[in-house]
């Protein structure tokens, strides 16, 4: 029997959030060593870790919209700190959309029984572990340059800012 929890704190161990349309469960959090059933979307588990670090949600999405010029599919820049950026598979209000942690994907590769009607891929994570997903490789590829661009450009305002004196 799988333990569902009614909450769930992203964390730099977070390597995946997946959507799921069970009655029980709305998430699947992969984390290194277990798989977490809670029973928030990953969009609400999302904008709750920016409330819960001082932040709205859509503060992060126009300010990097206004530094990247991204409009859809944003990567989230949710503690640069510690490293955690998330970014989606799909559209953050597609049903099937997937959550990825930027510094746990070792490779996005070709799915081997991909058909042509329906592209997909293979995650594999620095841990070793996969995750397989209906989307493209070269959608993924595309959405960790994106992820990439969004990490550059925080670093770069945080050794451009302005003195105080």
């Amino acid at each position: 029997m799988i333990m569902i929890l009614p909450r769930y704190s992203i964390h730099s161990g977070t390597m995946a959030l997946i959507a799921a349309n069970h009655t029980d469960y709305k998430t699947v959090a992969i984390e290194p060593n277990r798989k977490c059933y809670i029973k928030q979307k990953p969009i609400q588990l999302i904008k709750q870790a920016c409330l819960d670090r001082f932040i709205t949600y859509e503060g992060v999405i126009e300010a990097v919209e206004y530094h990247t010029g991204f409009k859809r599919k944003v990567p989230i820049p949710l503690d640069p700190h510690l490293n955690i950026y998330l970014f989606p598979t799909h559209a953050t209000n597609h049903k099937g959309c997937i959550w990825l942690s930027y510094k746990h994907v070792r490779r996005i590769e070709n799915h081997p029984n991909t058909h042509p009607n329906t592209p997909s891929s293979t995650i594999l994570f620095k841990n070793g572990d996969n995750l397989p997903i209906q989307v493209s490789p070269y959608i993924l590829k595309r959405q960790m340059e994106r992820t990439l661009v969004c990490m550059d450009g925080y670093l770069d305002s945080q050794h451009n800012g302005a003195v105080i004196c």
